[in-house]
């Protein structure tokens, strides 16, 4: 019995024991990078990994995770990592690490090998901002560059071809109104058509009051009838008169709301003036735009480069739910109610990440080397509670700093990321400045300072970016073409700084860039001194030319509109006369009446008044 224990139980546990002795190293170290390249999207190494059971801790002496935008690059490698493990929590499969403990964390080493994961299968997933971000870059580029040399300028300029039709929304616009009116003076004169058979009416009232013979009434009966007819013959004028009025106002407002929309052709034209300066690419003389012109590019490449940093948090670090799936059993079948646990943890969570600067004396000076403190990585915030919250500094050749902090909140439905960092001393020694014809310059041994605020709330997404350049030094391409590019380069070579204001940003309707530099006033009044009187005359000179375009079409339509109008109003006029006349007639006649049963009764009183005299005379004869 106790042979078969050594050899059935005994000799295969110590084999396992050995084995897992021996392979829980590699097989732990292979677990990790398969995690971690799940979660980063890109290639996790760790090198010599070491796990001791008491108690369980794990140690590696180096960590690499590569940025999965650039395989070429890491996000960060470190040196020593060590942590321990909640011995309880690991019995029932979850990872919780209260303190870890880094060295030498450096941010972007370049790599000897490319950290990308093969997508086979299935094209590579591609990173919403930084696609659209490039689209921009590459409209940016592809636009017509403004010219700021005034002979070519006035040399090439074809205003004629610029005046052509298509290219006017006055042209369009007068010509949809003539047929609006055109449409609008059928409906009138139908309208008046039908006015028209009202005079027929009109006549019957007058035949009617003329039948009303004021001397033929010799009594009140009589008068009171005539009285009730006029009554009778009045309301019937007055209906008239009613519904004349209501399609005298439909018509009136009718015609008068073509009177405004021609009025609104001055803002047509005021829009038809912008846009053939825009195709004339006469240079803006405010110079709001030279910040775009002489740093955009180069600008825009950095800033999207490290904001794709931020799309890759936003991405990879995904909304997590705590809340159970749901359960749809059958009929009268029973089902599972979840309860909230009190206490309980997520799948993994680093509570603390302790960052040390290192001891490296011999820093490579193209590279950060930071320190400082990671809180609450976890696979489960709405069970921990807490957003995870990043707080470095790091230093740069030992002169360039940056202090970057961050909180990513996935506790709720819609997720809130904030960023901030701020980035001093940052030495340029060759960054392009202008455009290919447009003062090629670079900044060369320049000492930057930025700060950078980031706000990612859902989908929206929204960067401002404050940069000042100090100590400024430049070098030119070659000589100016033209007077605005002398200006520019005397001002630039006068100068030692100046600040730019970058602003990026994302919601339902597009994405789109800002700038705002303070070179901006610096160049616009000696630009304007220089040039604006010339680009005032060639400005003016379109305008001219555009009005006197415009006038003839426009005289069409006002000739048009005028004589529907004139037609309108005439014949309402017309009508509205010979109602007002019908209408007097009435009334007149109607006043007659009543003066003539007036005098009747005055008659009625006055002959029983006589009659009760005489009576009185014959009583005291």
């Amino acid at each position: 019995m106790r042979k078969k224990f050594i050899y059935f139980v005994l000799i295969p546990a110590v084999i396992v024991c050995i084995v897992v002795y021996l392979f829980i190293d590699s097989w732990i170290e292979s677990a990790f990078e398969y995690g971690g390249e799940k979660t980063v999207g890109a290639k996790v190494e760790i090198d010599n990994l070491h796990v001791t059971l008491n108690p369980i801790s794990i140690e590696f002496a180096r960590l690499q995770v590569a940025n999965p935008s650039d395989g070429w690059k890491n996000l960060f490698e470190t040196g020593k990592v060590r942590f321990s493990l909640n011995f309880g929590q690991l019995l029932r499969g979850k990872y919780i690490i209260e303190t870890m403990e880094m060295n030498d964390l450096i941010l972007g080493t370049k790599r000897t090998a490319d950290g990308s994961i093969p997508k086979y299968g299935e094209q590579a997933v591609k990173i919403p901002l930084i696609e659209q971000a490039k689209s921009a870059l590459m409209g940016e580029e592809s636009k017509s560059s403004t010219s700021f040399d005034l002979d070519k300028i006035k040399r090439e300029l074809k205003i004629d071809d610029l005046l052509n039709p298509n290219n006017l929304a006055t042209y369009r616009r007068i010509d949809t109104l003539k047929k609006q009116i055109n449409d609008a003076g059928i409906q009138w004169k139908t309208t008046l058509d039908e006015i028209d058979k009202s005079k027929v009416k009109l006549a019957d009232i007058e035949t009617r009051v003329k039948s009303i013979n004021i001397n033929n009434i010799k009594t009140v009966q009589a008068a009171s009838d005539a009285l009730n007819n006029a009554h009778s013959i009045l309301t019937n004028a007055n209906d008239i008169k009613t519904s004349f009025q209501t399609q005298k106002n439909l018509l009136t407002n009718s015609v008068d709301g073509f009177y405004g929309s021609i009025k609104d052709l001055d803002n047509v034209v005021e829009q038809d003036f912008k846009n053939i300066l825009k195709m004339a690419h006469l240079p803006d003389i405010s110079m709001k735009n030279i910040a775009e012109i002489l740093l955009g590019k180069e600008l825009l490449q950095k800033a999207y480069e490290y904001l794709g940093y931020v799309e890759i948090a936003k991405n990879r670090i995904q909304n997590s739910s705590d809340k159970p799936p749901i359960e749809t059993p059958a009929r009268l079948k029973g089902q599972n109610i979840h309860f909230p646990v009190e206490r309980s943890y997520p799948k993994y969570w680093i509570k603390k990440i302790l960052i040390s600067g290192g001891t490296d004396r011999t820093q490579d000076p193209q590279y950060f080397y930071a320190k400082g403190e990671v809180h609450n990585i976890a696979d489960n915030q709405r069970i921990t509670g807490l957003p995870l919250t990043v707080d470095l500094s790091a230093t740069k050749g030992g002169t360039t700093t940056l202090a970057l902090g961050a909180s990513i909140d996935r506790r709720k439905d819609v997720s809130l990321d904030n960023y901030k960092a701020r980035l001093t001393g940052l030495p340029i020694a060759g960054m392009s400045l202008g455009r290919s014809d447009f003062l090629p310059s670079k900044i060369t041994n320049t000492i930057a300072d930025a700060s950078i605020t980031v706000t990612v709330p859902g989908n929206h997404f929204d960067s401002n970016t404050k940069v000042a350049f100090n100590n400024l030094s430049l070098t030119f391409d070659r000589e100016p073409n033209g007077i605005v590019e002398r200006i520019v380069r005397n001002v630039l070579s006068s100068i030692r700084g100046f600040n730019v204001d970058l602003r990026i940003w994302q919601n339902e309707e597009k994405f789109d860039v800002a700038f705002a530099t303070d070179l901006d006033d610096k160049l616009a009044s000696q630009i304007k001194r220089v040039i604006g009187d010339e680009i005032a005359k060639i400005q003016k000179d379109i305008r001219n030319k555009l009005n006197a375009v415009i006038a003839g079409k426009r005289a069409e339509l006002e000739k048009l509109y005028n004589e529907k109008r004139e037609m309108v109003m005439n014949k309402v006029k017309e009508y509205e006369t010979i109602v007002n006349e019908k209408l007097a007639m009435v009334e007149s006649k109607k006043k007659e009446i009543e003066n003539r049963i007036n005098q009747e009764k005055k008659k009625q009183t006055d002959d029983a008044a006589k009659k009760g005299k005489d009576a009185l005379k014959g009583i005291f004869k």
